[in-house]
């Protein structure tokens, strides 16, 4: 008879697409999980994963468990927590720091009304999270992905700068401003290298550790920033204005989420909320 640890930790490899990973959620060794399934690949007579570059792969007999054993795994795991008398479901939700939380504020708190249950809590690593606002490009390996939009870049000023209320700027019109860094960002750079290109390195200014910092020192007057369009109207002392004469920068927005039923439908609630 399988049991249902072992069958719990598979479960998780397999939403996670990583042993380690699977440990951090459940709180447990490296070496657990991986006794874990090799337990449960000798009782069911073959392999459950194979081993890549990129992470786990799942076999035809992996995936068949997968699809049998979920829903019962998932019912007894909460079993505990339905029978108490106000049972509370975690749920661990993950933002970016290039991601601003003000769009998907409102959907949160229609979700959290709707299903009194989840009690959702922030949580500072993609790699354990049930939801993460993310660009397409930053999503956790072994997470799906569902788009919400698409959005450019612009330049994030002061709101009394004296380019603030210009249609569209150039980088000649920005070349002597102080540049906020956004390190984290996976398009931070682009503006920095074509001004670089044109011998015109910008000068350095403050370092950010998430967007909504970046926009309370672009308001604090300590520099600008490359910034996505949406951006603008989230901070009532910046301006956000298109870039020309520079290649275009776009990104994906939208909900990534581990591969379980509860991920998977709070990600479609969260998304059509959004797009409301």
């Amino acid at each position: 008879m399988l049991e249902i640890t072992p069958l719990r930790y598979f479960l998780s490899a397999y939403e996670t697409g990583s042993i380690s990973r699977a440990a951090q959620v459940n709180a447990v060794s490296q070496p657990s999980v991986s006794a874990a399934i090799q337990r449960l690949e000798r009782e069911l007579g073959g392999s459950l994963f194979l081993r890549s570059r990129r992470g786990l792969v799942t076999t035809p007999l992996g995936e068949q468990l997968y699809r049998e054993a979920a829903p019962s795994v998932t019912h007894l795991a909460d079993l505990s927590t339905r029978l108490r008398p106000h049972p509370r479901q975690r749920l661990r939700i993950y933002c970016h720091p290039d991601v601003l939380l003000s769009p998907f504020s409102v959907p949160l708190q229609a979700l959290v009304r709707r299903r009194q249950e989840l009690l959702p809590e922030f949580c500072d690593q993609a790699e354990v999270c049930d939801i993460a606002c993310v660009a397409e490009s930053c999503a956790p390996s072994g997470y799906a992905f569902l788009p919400l939009w698409e959005e450019g870049y612009g330049v994030a000023l002061p709101a009394g700068h004296r380019l603030a209320q210009a249609g569209v700027l150039r980088p000649e019109d920005i070349a002597a401003e102080p540049r906020i860094h956004r390190p984290y960002c996976p398009k931070a750079d682009v503006l920095h290298e074509v001004e670089a290109g044109r011998g015109m390195p910008p000068p350095h200014g403050a370092a950010a550790v998430n967007d909504q910092q970046v926009l309370d020192l672009v308001a604090a007057g300590l520099g600008i920033a490359l910034v996505p369009l949406r951006h603008a109207g989230c901070h009532p002392g910046v301006a956000v204005r298109p870039l020309t004469e520079v290649p275009e920068v776009r990104r994906t927005v939208g909900l990534a989420y581990r591969k379980t039923v509860l991920a998977r439908e709070i990600a479609a609630e969260l998304a059509a909320e959004a797009k409301e």
